[in-house]
């Protein structure tokens, strides 16, 4: 149960701004002087300008706080009069209610129209044409990715005399071969979110769940918190392509999302797979295309408040205390006009507290007997459940200790050192109970200025932090270190351009840079071996990593320090070109990744005992006689890798009732590579004809390194032949669009 306050300024938007073109299927005759490829070159050098500055503006707007897909909907149909006579040439207008974005463009010689890439949201389509009535409908609401038919029958009689229709209209797909579920923004608002993590709603389209345990095997500390592991239509978890605002959302590292805007800052998403467009690429499984809200020409706003408290909750029947999780999310958002039906902004942010009564964890720690060396109480007991008692054996002479007695003079220095930040248990077998506490704090914001420049182009721009804090824990007790410590920070820009070089041509370009940071850290009051006595060399001051086997543990690998930091720039332009009955679209989309890491791993060593020596896991560790040992330098990645796609696709209204869809997307295969080339490929031919590596002097046989013939620097070999063919029919078996 939550206890919610919050206090609604105005209504939550239900429009913003999208720029990338999508279907459109409409004839018109337009003189030109240039082509579309010129005036495309113009149009982006004339604004690479004002881009610029937007993006600064922007930037400097967040610096206080620390600091390709479609996002939008075409409408398409056809006019006729009341014998279903088609009318040519007829002025069609559509116009974004909440901030009054125009679109026109006029029927074609068969009736037709087409409205592409219309940003999301509340709208009235109006058409006119001389000795008609005008038309006019309002209630049409787009939501991202609808491609839906509203057809107009108009009535004879003078312009000046309106025909209006208010109800709202049907939103039918008949020209999308795609199965898509849209979760709008009255849904993310009012469903009950654990977490307010929206990434939940996406087991809400058809065929989508999150296998048992299924983010635990793609998401790791590597990763960011709220990462998901989700199947859509039976595509592996990690097989979905996420876009925000247009831009690549995926993690490089385990190809899971990136994280999510909280709920009140997002207007919808959808869930798109089986048979999409070849717009879509890099990823098999289905698109989950989010959009995050606009301002608009009216002020808007909230402030929340979310509450997960015990004390407002009743007890679980079955449990058998009080639920203790403490979750407090508050902030706001306000979206308001700069310059009305110009230049809208739209501002939020959300902070997550949470505390919680830690587990009680157990461990079997050395008693007051044990550190005297008398271990006859402890192995005649057979304390732990899965153990008999046992005689320990002397490693240096394979003899038995007598009475199961060692001489504390054996006992390892570093590991008497270490035993005092561990506590010393009063229980006959050692055990001891203790918690790890595990506080977490989240803060948002996420800022966005949308720019009808003119009627012809429109530029927005976006940027969204996500800052997750996770201290490690460490209060003389060593054993609480197998949790690591996190902090985390993704950071998302957007830059967009959308240019209507004409009713039937239309361009638009994306630029989006995501960076990922995390930092996996342990208390600095953490030892390392070398501080406890041991004659080594430790490469950081504050880490262990021991076990125990069936006694104790603390650190672990996967807890080592370590960065791991990820920028991602992605670059796609999308033109869209309407032929007649062809709606031809062309498409470029280039994204650079860069993954940097440093990990300690076991560069202090990874120590374990496992009672193989003297046959009791304990003694083995008093007496300093580990059972594995493993030491290394950190490990040290700069990988780069290169993804580009090229597509084409052509929709072709073949009749009113079938659309036939064909394209193509090339997807070379660009392996990734190490900036300092590191990694290595072991060749049997060359081992056995005894042929050594050029770069390295005392290498073995066989064993070949970039800058060796034949080596590439991804020591992997690409492919320039990959294609993926799309084909599709939508049939429409009456013709309606009902």
């Amino acid at each position: 149960m939550q206890l919610t306050r919050a206090f609604t300024l105005h209504s939550v938007l239900n429009a913003f701004r999208r720029t990338r073109a999508t279907a459109a299927d409409v004839s018109l005759s337009v003189r030109r002087t240039s082509s579309p490829a010129c005036d495309v070159a113009r149009h982006h050098t004339k604004n690479i300008a004002v881009l610029c500055a937007f993006a600064c503006i922007l930037l400097f707007a967040s610096a206080e706080l620390r600091a390709q897909a479609v996002a939008s909907a075409v409408v398409r149909g056809s006019i006729t009069d009341g014998s279903g006579a088609v009318v040519p040439d007829a002025q069609i207008k559509a116009t974004q209610a909440e901030t009054g974005q125009l679109r026109r463009t006029v029927s074609g010689s068969d009736g037709s129209y087409v409205l592409p890439d219309l940003p999301v949201g509340p709208y009235t389509l109006e058409v006119t044409s001389p000795a008609f009535k005008s038309y006019i409908q309002t209630g049409i609401i787009l939501q991202v990715g609808n491609n839906v038919q509203i057809n107009v029958v108009l009535q004879v009689g003078s312009v000046s005399q309106e025909v209006r229709v208010s109800a709202n209209a049907a939103m039918v797909e008949t020209q999308d071969t795609s199965i898509s579920e849209v979760v709008d923004q009255r849904r993310i608002i009012d469903l009950p979110l654990n977490g307010r993590q929206a990434t939940d709603l996406i087991i809400l389209s058809g065929g989508a769940a999150m296998p048992p345990n299924a983010s635990s095997r793609v998401v790791t500390t590597h990763d960011y918190a709220s990462a998901v592991g989700v199947s859509v239509a039976g595509g592996q978890i990690n097989g979905n392509n996420y876009l925000l605002d247009g831009g690549d959302h995926n993690d490089s590292h385990s190809n899971v999302n990136l994280p999510f805007p909280f709920p009140d800052a997002l207007q919808e998403f959808s869930v798109q797979t089986s048979g999409v467009s070849a717009r879509y690429g890099l990823h098999p499984g289905a698109v989950v295309n989010v959009i995050t809200k606009s301002g608009t020409n009216q002020y808007h706003g909230d402030i929340f408040e979310f509450i997960r408290n015990g004390a407002f909750n009743a007890r679980n029947f079955f449990a058998p205390t009080q639920d203790t999780l403490r979750r407090n999310q508050f902030g706001g958002t306000i979206g308001a006009p700069v310059r009305k039906d110009r230049l809208f902004a739209f501002s939020g942010y959300q902070a997550t507290r949470t505390r919680t009564a830690p587990p009680q964890s157990v461990a079997f720690v050395p008693t007051q007997d044990t550190l005297t060396g008398d271990f006859s109480t402890v192995e005649s007991a057979g304390c732990q459940s899965n153990k008999k008692p046992v005689t320990l054996n002397d490693p240096s002479t394979g003899q038995p200790f007598l009475n199961n007695f060692i001489s504390p003079s054996r006992f390892s220095p570093p590991a008497l050192a270490l035993l005092k930040v561990i506590p010393v248990s009063n229980d006959p077998c050692g055990r001891i109970t203790y918690s790890i506490p595990n506080p977490n704090n989240e803060n948002q914001y996420i800022g966005r200025v949308d720019w009808l420049q003119s009627a012809k182009n429109t530029i927005y721009g976006r940027y969204f932090i996500a800052d997750y804090d996770n201290p490690p824990y460490f209060t003389n007790n060593i054993l609480t270190t197998t949790r690591s410590g996190l902090a985390e920070r993704m950071q998302s820009v957007v830059l967009a351009d959308q240019f209507t070089i004409s009713p039937t041509v239309v361009n638009a370009f994306h630029a989006t840079f995501a960076r990922l940071a995390i930092h996996r850290a342990v208390s600095q009051d953490m030892p390392n071996p070398v501080s406890l006595g041991v004659n080594m060399f430790n490469f950081y001051p504050h880490f262990m990593d021991l076990s125990v086997t069936s006694h104790f543990s603390m650190g672990g690998g996967s807890n080592a320090p370590a960065y791991f930091i990820r920028d991602q720039y992605h670059y796609a332009d999308d033109l869209d070109v309407i032929r007649g009955r062809h709606h031809m679209t062309f498409g470029a989309e280039y994204i650079a990744i860069q993954m940097n890491e440093i990990n300690i791993s076991s560069s202090n060593g990874s120590w374990g005992f496992n009672g193989s020596l003297s046959n009791d896991p304990l003694a083995d560790f008093l007496i300093g006689r580990p059972s594995s040992f493993s030491n290394g330098l950190p490990v040290q990645i700069a990988l780069r890798e290169k993804y580009a796609g090229l597509y084409t696709q052509d929709d072709i209204q073949i009749s009113r009732k079938l659309n036939l869809h064909v394209g193509v997307r090339w997807e070379p295969s660009l392996p990734e590579h190490d900036a300092a080339g590191r990694g290595q490929y072991f060749s049997l031919d060359a081992f056995k004809a005894g042929q050594k590596t050029s770069q390295y002097t005392n290498a073995p046989p066989g064993l070949m390194y970039h800058g060796d013939p034949g080596i590439p620097a991804s020591y992997a070999k690409g492919g320039y032949l990959d294609f993926a063919p799309r084909i599709g029919l939508a049939w429409d078996p009456v013709g309606d669009g009902k």
